[in-house]
């Protein structure tokens, strides 16, 4: 498993003609964002990194960007009743829009604020709808501080959950170092895939976090994450660019709930 905790060198990488995916990242159709797709085109499009909108509970951000000339893999990031979250990659866009449609749209909770922002099925249950579909499932930031934490859930003694899952986020850029290593960690004893991506709620955070392959197209791409054949290349944010994301998260949350108004 090959993680390098460094900041992404996109000329190298276009020149080796690798291909490179941020992960995990949110456009203005998340409750806690505001970036927009028409500004993610264009800084993708620079740095030559492909992108996985993983709204939350939302896939207008994908349907948007899938019709760009960016390589988009289709995603969501799914907050379950306990709040725990689930971000399944889906080998088509057609896949993604049934899933959502028969399991979301009409599932989600009232919108209160970014951690209530869930829907009404059990992690378990999530779980199990998500087997029906052609997807990689993942757990991002396995060891976020509570009430996020998978870990009372998942990696204590569920095994019949953990055959369910194909892996695990091993380095998200808003995490510390010391939770990404302790997520590696386990996904290493687990034998499980792995990915890294930003977490990204500003524009600049596009690419900090990258996961990498040699193939170029959705199907390998996703191929070679599932049979654990990718490296994954990137930092985590600053303690004081990290506290100034949360506030532009929780700034954007309470604009929703009418404070900012």
């Amino acid at each position: 498993m090959d993680v390098l905790f460094e900041r992404p060198r996109f000329r190298k990488l276009k020149r080796q003609g690798l291909t490179y995916v941020d992960m995990h990242y949110h456009t203005n159709n998340s409750m806690d964002t505001s970036t927009r797709v028409s500004f993610i085109v264009k800084r993708a499009k620079m740095i030559g990194c492909g992108v996985a909108i993983t709204d939350h509970n939302n896939i207008n951000g994908v349907l948007s960007l899938s019709k760009k000339k960016v390589m988009v893999i289709p995603s969501i990031e799914i907050t379950t009743s306990e709040l725990i979250d689930i971000i399944p990659y889906f080998y088509s866009v057609n896949e993604l829009k049934e899933f959502y449609n028969k399991n979301i749209k009409n599932y989600i909770r009232p919108n209160i604020g970014f951690n209530f922002n869930r829907v009404t099925w059990k992690f378990s249950e999530m779980i199990d709808k998500l087997q029906k579909y052609n997807c990689l499932i993942f757990i991002p930031h396995p060891f976020a501080p509570y009430p996020q934490s998978t870990e009372q859930f998942l990696l204590k003694d569920n095994k019949s959950l953990l055959k369910k899952i194909h892996g695990f986020e091993v380095l998200n850029g808003l995490m510390t170092k010391d939770r990404n290593q302790k997520a590696l960690k386990v996904t290493k004893e687990l034998k499980k895939a792995y990915i890294g991506g930003s977490d990204g709620h500003t524009l600049l955070q596009l690419g900090q976090v990258i996961t990498v392959t040699e193939n170029t197209d959705l199907e390998g791409f996703l191929d070679y994450v599932k049979h654990k054949q990718n490296i994954i290349i990137g930092e985590e944010l600053t303690w004081s660019a990290r506290k100034m994301v949360h506030f532009i998260i929780m700034k954007n949350c309470f604009k929703i709930r009418g404070i900012w108004q």
